[in-house]
């Protein structure tokens, strides 16, 4: 009887049993994201990101309508797109480099065909862009560029939400709202501050690195005013905006200098207890040995 009730009922046998498949989902996906510790090593980052895209290729050919696993296996083709075109990771294998990319817009594609979630969507549209970018193929890098969302029409959801939640229930539940959209807003600026002092510090000249350094930590500072607007992004960009700065000084020849800050940097994390002793293990590593991670 179970086929002709759920018939009835306009439901599947599955959910008409109790099964839930959503629920499955979300076991499959922390199994396999929690797995990915396993791949990590400080010492050899690239190949620490090609053994987590072996893996995850696996899982997203089993799961392959899990938009989860298959949109963290597009995020880390991205992330080993840097070291095959920057690093030179698989230059004796090109091949096998290029069947690894084209494998991961294929299935970015596909997220952006089937998926109905448009924050994986854009995820993906991010992720395929990078992809491109470090196969030189810029034109179709630039067409995932733009279809993402943009700054320069000013019309942002979150900023007229506020307005409506004050209209709508008032001052105080328009603060809350506040806090929300400006944590939003601060990974923004966050992702800004280390593209932008990335580039400044590895390309620039010692002067423009320390002169756009000093306007992001002035941003940061800023932002640190109101800890209730700041997200966990704060750790992670203060750990590559300093790792830049250290990079910079390094570049230049200026040894000490890129010393006091990455003696500054440790002994503050250190002391604030920011991180595990395993991150902080790991990180100390990366700046001592100065190992750029994505």
């Amino acid at each position: 009887m179970i086929v002709p009730i759920a018939q009835t009922l306009c439901i599947t046998t599955d959910a008409l049993l109790g099964y839930d498949a959503q629920s499955q989902d979300d076991m499959i996906t922390k199994k396999i994201f929690d797995r990915m510790v396993e791949f990590e090593d400080v010492s050899n980052p690239g190949r620490s990101k090609l053994r987590g895209c072996e893996y995850l290729a696996e899982e997203a050919n089993k799961n392959p309508m899990n938009y989860d696993v298959v949109l963290k296996y597009v995020q880390n083709v991205a992330g080993l797109s840097y070291y095959i075109d920057m690093e030179g990771l698989l230059s004796d294998e090109p091949e096998r480099a290029k069947t690894i990319l084209e494998d991961g817009i294929r299935k970015g594609i596909n997220i952006i065909r089937y998926c109905n979630d448009s924050k994986k969507i854009n995820k993906a549209h991010y992720a395929l862009a990078w992809i491109y970018i470090h196969m030189k193929d810029y034109d179709n890098a630039r067409e995932h560029v733009n279809v993402l969302p943009g700054l320069e029409g000013h019309c942002i959801r979150e900023e007229l939400n506020m307005s409506l939640v004050f209209f709508e229930q008032g001052f105080d539940a328009m603060k809350e709202s506040a806090v929300e959209f400006n944590k939003l807003l601060f990974d923004v600026i966050a992702q800004q501050i280390q593209t932008l002092s990335t580039h400044y510090c590895y390309f620039g000249s010692i002067d423009e690195a320390i002169e756009i350094c000093d306007w992001c930590e002035a941003v940061l500072q800023s932002y640190s005013a109101k800890p209730e607007f700041v997200t966990d992004t704060l750790s992670w960009v203060l750990r590559k905006f300093y790792f830049s700065k250290m990079s910079a000084y390094l570049r230049a020849g200026e040894n000490e200098k890129a010393k006091e800050i990455c003696d500054a940097y440790l002994n503050e994390v250190k002391e604030k207890g920011t991180f595990s002793d395993e991150e902080y293990c790991s990180i100390e590593k990366e700046f001592r040995e100065q190992i750029y991670i994505l």
